[in-house]
């Protein structure tokens, strides 16, 4: 008897020890890709990000509003356009990463996407990326685009790593006693989207609500970052990022309606 409950005592231990590391299990969240498409003739753009999973997002901003979409769509749509990711020569190619564009006037599109575990952006015209991908991808920005709108969502962050002339340009003008102070990741990741946008440069982290956006406006005030509060740099043990902050809605603006002129009064007959 004494082996029967000691037995499943050990059996409560080593549930009660599965139970408590279960938050360490968790699986990694899914691989997704991003991109962005602009039109060079009318200079409009939209953001494009789909996961693995399913899951979607569509922001599109005009002179006049900003949309955003969220949600999911069929996987099977996914499966297509991350096979012609995979399959894409521009996109796998280790030589070009931004293509000529040279008397091109369509869509530009720039994308971001693992390939063999290893982040890559390219850039270059839609029509150089095949019809196959651009027939994929056509049709997972038609299911998104029948998504419904998101009104809850705050705002979006953007980080984009600052290289060149930029950097130099920063370093001089942020600079105290000549030097930089470096942010650790240690602090970095106390304010989860911002170490999200750095991780991912140039994806749209979303930031859900007003107390995830005071948070993040209360860390670039208290370090003193370059900058204004809706654009600021971070430099870090990753690089140096200048980081944005996106409105994710603005509804368009009603017009004013059109006075009608008067109609004129017919000459009196003499």
């Amino acid at each position: 008897m004494k082996r029967g409950l000691l037995a499943a005592a050990l059996l409560a231990v080593c549930v009660a020890g599965v139970w408590a590391y279960r938050p360490y299990n968790r699986k990694a969240p899914p691989k997704a890709a991003w991109m962005t498409a602009s039109s060079i003739k009318t200079g409009q753009e939209y953001y494009l990000e789909v996961a693995q999973d399913g899951q979607a997002l569509m922001r599109e901003e005009t002179s006049r509003s900003i949309i955003t979409r969220r949600g999911t769509i069929k996987t099977f749509l996914v499966k297509d356009f991350y096979r012609e990711i995979e399959n894409s020569e521009i996109i796998n190619s280790q030589n070009v990463k931004q293509s000529k564009m040279v008397f091109y006037r369509g869509d530009i599109l720039k994308i971001s996407a693992y390939i063999s575990g290893e982040l890559t952006r390219t850039e270059a015209p839609m029509n150089n990326f095949g019809e196959a991908f651009a027939y994929a991808f056509g049709e997972v920005k038609k299911a998104v685009a029948a998504l419904p709108q998101e009104e809850k969502l705050k705002a979006f962050l953007r980080a984009e790593a600052v290289e060149g002339d930029e950097l130099s340009s920063f370093r001089s003008k942020a600079a105290t006693d000549g030097e930089v102070k470096i942010i650790e990741t240690v602090d970095l990741q106390k304010v989860k989207p911002l170490m999200a946008a750095i991780k991912e440069p140039y994806r749209l982290i979303p930031i859900e609500n007003e107390a995830g956006l005071k948070e993040l406006q209360k860390f670039v005030h208290s370090r003193q970052l370059y900058g204004l509060l809706t654009q600021f740099y971070v430099p870090s043990t990753r690089g140096t990022f200048k980081c944005t902050l996106l409105d994710a809605s603005r509804k368009q603006a009603p017009r004013a309606p059109v006075k009608k002129a008067p109609a004129k009064k017919p000459a009196k007959k003499s």
